[in-house]
């Protein structure tokens, strides 16, 4: 007996496609941690392989995106605005934007002397909190799918709930996080270039930016069983 969703979407069903975008991204989103301390390390190479890397998932993620549109067309019924399932892709597509823009950055300039600073073991705390945030906007992209097979049962729209809660604590401590990385790098304005202190804010504010566009996935996608 076929499943309510299968009889919902098409064979190649949008939620399920939107599932296999997020599963990219989380994948490309899984560089950041090892990508910052390789950088503090001294190893740009290996960052620039890592790059190509991303780029790549980039390029499956937007033939998904293709197909998304593709068989978006098709649906004769839903749950809630066709409108919706896209709104969550854009915003999902920021993160891994944002991803392939920070693998970028940090091969533009080789920044020394912070060995005897905190600056970049708080970096790399900096990345993986940037992460997990990523992680549970994949865990919310997967319920929402759990969501529509159980016909929108309570118990899964608690679940998903508490998910988001979760990730806005996540993306919370990613800013306060990111302001005390800004104080530390003013700190150093008399002992490093200014141009390496701006480069390493903008570096921190792309790395907080992932945090801000999973939680923006989050909030459409409350809209969403709220609705």
């Amino acid at each position: 007996m076929p499943r309510l969703i299968d009889k919902l979407f098409p064979k190649e069903s949008p939620l399920r496609l939107l599932k296999e975008h997020a599963d990219l991204v989380l994948k490309a989103s899984s560089y950041l941690p090892e990508a910052l301390e390789l950088y503090f390390e001294g190893d740009l190479k290996k960052i620039t392989v890592m790059s190509k890397e991303v780029e790549e998932l980039e390029r499956q993620a937007d033939d998904i995106k293709a197909r998304i549109r593709a068989s978006y067309m098709k649906l004769k019924f839903v749950y809630f605005e066709k409108s919706d399932l896209m709104t969550i892709l854009h915003k999902a597509d920021s993160v891994i934007d944002g991803v392939d823009d920070v693998l970028k950055i940090l091969q533009m300039n080789s920044v020394e002397g912070l060995e005897k600073t905190d600056i970049p073991k708080n970096f790399i705390s900096l990345g993986e909190d940037s992460f997990k945030s990523v992680q549970l906007m994949h865990d919310l992209i997967k319920t929402l799918l759990d969501i529509v097979e159980s016909s929108f049962a309570p118990k899964e729209i608690g679940k998903e709930v508490k998910e988001i809660d979760e990730l806005e604590n996540y993306e919370f401590d990613t800013d306060v996080r990111s302001v005390e990385l800004g104080k530390m790098l003013y700190a150093q304005k008399n002992r490093m270039n200014p141009v390496d202190i701006l480069y390493l804010e903008k570096l921190t504010t792309t790395i907080s930016d992932i945090a801000d566009s999973a939680e923006n996935v989050a909030e459409a996608i409350l809209m969403v069983i709220k609705s």
